[in-house]
């Protein structure tokens, strides 16, 4: 309305008048009855992390050379069962050896608002839009192998493979419930020996049966795993000839795996819902999702700005809630990420110095990282590839987070400033528990979970910093804005898992009258 015109260019005169000095940085504290609309936006992008100071590929827990039971669970597994059913501790089982890479690109564009409720109080909220893009490869050369599928196994097996290991365990295991029998009526009682043999060859049959038809893998035809089992087997069969000839005869053998593991095929073994691990693709898509909305309060308690000049001293405590309005990641995909999720409170202490034409903003914080309910696959972090009935709900409580930041500038010109920056940060190691009636995931410890979350790291940035009071070199005054470009990169950390980012963000910030 025509009225207010003049209301409003006075308004906006007393904005002019509260910011800070033209092109410094922009100010945190909204003067009082005036609101400041923000639009922001950031891109992070990594495909290397820091481990304990290390720096290597982001995907690096997905690359080893060989794939064996250390690190595939159900390989182990197939290990030990090996090694009772031959007796022979210093077999191992390999699947070759795997490659793995991982670039990731996480997009946010933020809307927010910062309202001037008196001269030294600010309220300020933001919504962000989080979008998260993992692009991961996976390659398993099995060139090296000396494992593969069991072919008498349910899922991964062939039907071919499944008939011949039946026809052997149906011998084996008639031969050995009659030498059971046996025993237990004391057949043997009369002859130590013998029977001390016969208690043996049950042992070995049942470990030998334990293996056929509950492990994933079996030693390739031709290696030394496979020659050690079909050796095993022999014995067992000249054994239970030798102990009592009247058994039913186990002759033939079992079907030992003839093929290596392609991609393919292993994609298919951690994806297969009626398998061990019933994994997502490994394939992520593309997720646009709310992030963690934040609101909060800036208090400006100091502001020393000398109407003739000379050093200047403006401080603000500002504090904040971030709220759970993310999506965490999914336990199922081994490659996803979150857009939040992660409950938090923070504090921040933001001291801005200048004389003439540099200066410096000095940032400390403190945020305490809320404790969260979530699923998880319980299993140590170097093992990615869990079994799905590891999957247990869980209480993550994060480390605290201490910060600290300098940002020098140095104006160059009426509306503009050089920032340099350099920003140092400590996170305390994660705790978890189980939540609620969760029972615990047997020969596990929940707190492998929290394997190098103790973290620190050290980044630094440069940044273009536009400041504009509103008044024009004509006198009149019109909007005043600031906006920032900004590139950090993470350069240093020696401890924990911290992803190597290099991002650039974008502000740009109005003000205006509410009303």
């Amino acid at each position: 309305m025509p009225f207010l015109r003049p209301l409003r260019a006075l308004a906006l005169c007393f904005v002019a008048a509260a910011v800070p000095l033209a092109a410094q940085l922009p100010p945190i504290t909204v003067p009082k009855g005036l609101l400041r609309l923000d639009f922001g936006g950031r891109l992070d992008n990594w495909d290397q992390r820091y481990l304990n100071g290390v720096k290597q590929d982001a995907a690096s827990d997905f690359t080893r050379n060989p794939v064996d039971g250390l690190w595939l669970s159900t390989l182990g597994d197939a290990e030990t069962r090996l090694r009772q059913a031959t007796g022979m501790n210093a077999l191992s089982l390999s699947l070759g050896k795997s490659s793995s890479t991982m670039l990731v690109n996480i997009g946010t564009a933020s809307i927010g608002a910062a309202y001037g409720v008196t001269r030294r109080l600010t309220l300020f909220g933001s919504v962000p839009i989080v979008r998260v893009r993992v692009q991961p490869t996976f390659q398993l050369d099995s060139t090296d192998a000396t494992a593969g599928f069991n072919p008498a196994d349910p899922v991964f097996g062939t039907s071919t493979g499944a008939a011949q290991t039946a026809v052997f365990r149906s011998q084996l295991t008639s031969a050995l419930t009659m030498l059971s029998q046996r025993l237990s009526a004391g057949a043997y009682d009369s002859d130590p020996a013998r029977k001390a043999m016969a208690q043996s060859l049950v042992a070995n049959g049942g470990a030998l049966d334990d293996l056929l038809i509950n492990a994933s893998f079996l030693p390739l035809a031709g290696t030394p795993g496979g020659a050690a089992l079909t050796s095993s087997i022999e014995a067992l069969r000249t054994g239970l000839v030798s102990t009592d000839s009247t058994l039913t005869p186990v002759v033939g053998l079992p079907a030992l795996p003839a093929a290596r593991i392609s991609t393919a095929a292993f994609d298919d073994f951690l994806t297969n819902l009626d398998g061990p691990i019933a994994a997502d693709s490994l394939s992520q898509p593309v997720l646009s999702y709310l992030g963690d909305v934040e609101v909060g309060a800036a208090y400006e308690w100091l502001d020393h700005r000398p109407a003739a000049g000379g050093f200047q001293v403006r401080s603000v405590l500002q504090g904040l809630v971030r709220l759970r309005t993310g999506k965490l990641d999914l336990p199922d995909a081994f490659f996803d990420l979150p857009t939040g999720g992660q409950p938090a409170v923070q504090g921040d202490l933001v001291t801005d110095l200048v004389l003439g034409k540099v200066g410096a903003r000095v940032t400390g914080r403190y945020a305490l990282q809320l404790p969260v309910r979530q699923s998880r696959r319980v299993a140590p972090l170097d093992q990615p590839f869990a079994l799905a009935s590891s999957l247990a709900d869980v209480e993550r409580d994060p480390g605290e987070i201490v910060e600290g930041s300098l940002e020098p500038f140095v104006r160059i010109g009426p509306t503009l400033s050089l920032v340099a920056g350099v920003r140092y940060w400590s996170k305390q190691a994660d705790k978890y528990t189980y939540a609620g009636n969760q029972p615990p995931i047997p020969g596990v410890d929940l707190s492998v979970l929290a394997a190098d979350s103790r973290e620190n790291g050290t980044a630094l940035s440069a940044a273009l910093s536009f400041v504009h009071t509103g008044v024009r070199r004509d006198g009149s005054v019109g909007l005043p804005m600031d906006a920032a470009l900004r590139w950090e990169m993470v350069a240093r950390s020696t401890q924990g898992r911290v992803p190597a980012k290099q991002s650039v963000s974008v502000a740009l910030r109005f003000f205006h009258t509410l009303f």
